[in-house]
């Protein structure tokens, strides 16, 4: 379960609001009209940019966010080390048996396309197609959250010029000009705080569970062809072995590969 964005955003609200309260006019930041222009404007052009299917196919997306689990690199460099040398001792008919036990689906299809005898290049097709399809909701909900940051600041300064075009109206009453000007700029702190508080902070950790996600299916891969070339067990760890440390040095793994690209 995701713990750290629930709580994170929390704590900006307590420490920024807490900090509102502390000084004077705290009531000014509360505006409804405010948040009906910048939250309801940033749902609309939201309509605008995604196709209701697209929209809809976002909330299991979300559901895996909240649920994300960072896949277990040592287990699988463990498992492709007893697969590749049953594999190299008994053949590669003999990962026909290993296949149900298998709880990956991108290993449990590239076993089974390994015993069948598929071509190589046929393989690695199939394989980065799958990649590709199972990081598209990711890349999704990236592109949701990434364009809700940008709308949000754009919809309060909209708001903004509304206000000050209305306060411009009636300058009659110069002592209301303070007090008018101050409720214009509410609309901006509401576009700013949504961009920079949820949605481009969740922007950034769903591409963080992207690039932990295609890291595995890389190695998945890599483990795979390794099987299907015949080479070392010792070989085909060793390689494995380099994806643990670069997700220790917080690199992706596969930075050189059109799927790195695409996510």
């Amino acid at each position: 379960m995701e713990k750290s964005t629930p709580i994170g955003i929390g704590a900006g609200l307590v420490l920024i609001y807490g900090a509102i309260f502390l000084g004077d006019g705290w009531h000014t930041f509360f505006d409804i009209n405010a948040l009906i222009i910048v939250f309801g404007g940033t749902c609309a052009a939201i309509l605008v940019g995604f196709s209701l299917d697209e929209l809809r196919d976002l909330l299991p997306s979300v559901k895996r966010f909240f649920h994300f689990q960072p896949p277990n690199l040592r287990a699988y460099v463990e498992e492709f080390s007893e697969l590749s040398r049953t594999a190299r001792r008994d053949g590669l008919l003999a990962l026909d048996r290993r296949i149900d036990e298998v709880d990956d689906a991108l290993m449990a299809s590239g076993l089974e396309m390994a015993v069948d005898g598929l071509d190589l290049e046929e393989m690695e097709e199939l394989m980065d197609q799958q990649i590709k399809a199972e990081l598209k909701p990711h890349q999704q909900l990236y592109k949701f959250f990434s364009n809700a940051g940008n709308f949000a600041p754009a919809f309060g300064m909209i708001g903004t010029l509304i206000g000050l075009i209305q306060m411009l109206q009636n300058l009659d009453d110069p002592s209301a000009i303070g007090p008018a000007m101050a409720v214009a700029m509410i609309t901006t702190f509401y576009g700013v705080l949504m961009a920079n508080l949820l949605f481009l902070p969740i922007a950034v950790k769903v591409k963080s569970q992207m690039q932990e996600l295609l890291q595995s299916r890389m190695l998945v891969r890599t483990g795979i062809m390794g099987i299907v070339q015949g080479d070392a067990p010792s070989m085909i760890e060793k390689r494995l072995i380099l994806f643990l440390k670069d997700a220790d040095n917080g690199d992706s793994g596969a930075n050189d590969t059109p799927l790195s690209r695409a996510a």
